[in-house]
């Protein structure tokens, strides 16, 4: 099975430039695997080129640090987050974002060799939202 990421290259080197120091550290602490960094890098570059979103330090560090854990702990085996009813109450309305998150989690199932759980969708996607609405009120969109 191949993987399906398609970001373009440029929106990836930005992405890998932007968070470097970020992903170095988690992934000198062990906190990271080399493969979820890969993956994460993808996954934002992905999200970016289908949202039209710019991920940076200043509002994403903690959506990126997040899904660096996540994809690392899915990867191992680690049991899955339980659901929080508040979480899918906020993302409820968000289908575009849901979808865009579900989609390149699809795409890196095949090579974390298991699915992305529900529950880890729902947190990413929340994190995703917050960024989306944070640039949409820069822009004056609405998000």
């Amino acid at each position: 099975m191949t993987n399906d990421l398609t970001a373009d290259g440029p929106v990836q080197a930005q992405i890998a430039e932007e968070f470097s120091d970020r992903l170095d550290m988690l992934e000198e602490s062990g906190q990271v695997s080399k493969l979820a960094r890969r993956l994460t890098e993808m996954a934002l570059a992905d999200l970016a080129t289908d949202l039209g979103v710019r991920f940076t330090e200043d509002d994403s560090a903690q959506f990126v640090t997040h899904l660096a854990i996540a994809l690392t702990r899915i990867n191992r085996g680690d049991p899955a987050v339980e659901i929080s009813a508040v979480t899918e109450e906020e993302i409820a309305d968000r289908v575009r974002e849901r979808e865009a998150v579900s989609r390149v989690m699809r795409d890196c199932a095949p090579v974390l060799e298991r699915a992305v759980p529900e529950p880890e969708i729902s947190y990413m996607t929340l994190h995703l939202c917050g960024i989306v609405d944070v640039q949409a009120e820069r822009t004056g969109q609405d998000g």
